[in-house]
């Protein structure tokens, strides 16, 4: 007596959703941006609870003009060399009187950036690792400063601004460096995308939606579950079950 082969499960049309973005993230991610879990904001409270508000406002002032200056040429990537040196200065100068300013210190690490990437012949070759680890510093700086206790601490938009671009920049540096092949503190490729990951899902958790989305692209553990999905489909159809 032959043997019947197993019939096939009838997913429903919501279940082959679920699974599709569950094991094949790159191709879904826009399932998993739906998912709108995002930090508590309280328009209410202190934008800085470091920094009195009558500071701040001065301080932000200075901000925006140092960021009308980077894009006074054609684009803050083109911006020359001395006018890069000197916003860092003055970035510098900012840090120093007021060392609790979160801004400045995200405003450095992008300008130390694009420094790196126009005096050295780009942001990872070898002449810039201590440039790279003075960027990585100043984003730690930023998010320590305003890293709330907790996930369920209410934070003020200010602060989940500050948030979300210095997680996302430090992110692009991880996964930069593991598309390149670059090891950071002795991380390698794995390591790299695994910490991207994280800092792209934590963006997220502060409202970047662009985030929320490379968190799904890059998370190892997802790749991994949707490539043994992917093979085992694979053999069942080739016979190999």
């Amino acid at each position: 007596m032959a043997v019947q082969p197993p019939s096939a499960p009838t997913l429903s049309a919501n279940d082959r959703t679920v699974l599709a973005a569950l094991f094949d993230p790159e191709a879904f991610p826009s399932a998993h941006s739906k998912s709108r879990n995002t930090a508590p904001v309280d328009r209410f409270l202190p934008s800085l609870p470091q920094i009195a508000n009558s500071n701040l406002e001065s301080l932000e002032k200075q901000q925006k003009e140092l960021v009308l200056r980077l894009g006074q040429s054609e684009g803050a990537e083109t911006a020359p060399k001395p006018e890069l040196e000197s916003i860092k200065n003055e970035l510098d100068s900012i840090v120093s009187a007021h060392p609790n300013y979160a801004s400045a210190y995200l405003n450095r690490a992008m300008t130390r950036r694009l420094l790196v990437e126009a005096q050295e012949g780009g942001l990872f070759s070898a002449p810039s690792s201590n440039s790279l680890d003075q960027i990585f510093a100043d984003l730690s700086r930023a998010i320590f400063l305003t890293q709330p206790p907790t996930q369920s601490t209410p934070i003020s938009p200010f602060s989940a601004r500050i948030l979300r671009t210095a997680y996302s920049h430090r992110a692009y540096l991880y996964l930069k460096a593991s598309e390149i092949g670059v090891a950071i503190k002795g991380m390698g490729k794995t390591e790299l995308e695994d910490m991207a990951s994280r800092d792209f899902k934590t963006a997220a958790w502060y409202g970047d939606d662009v985030a929320r989305e490379m968190s799904v692209r890059t998370n190892p553990y997802a790749k991994m579950c949707g490539e043994i999905v992917r093979n085992a489909i694979k053999e069942e159809r080739e016979g190999k079950v």
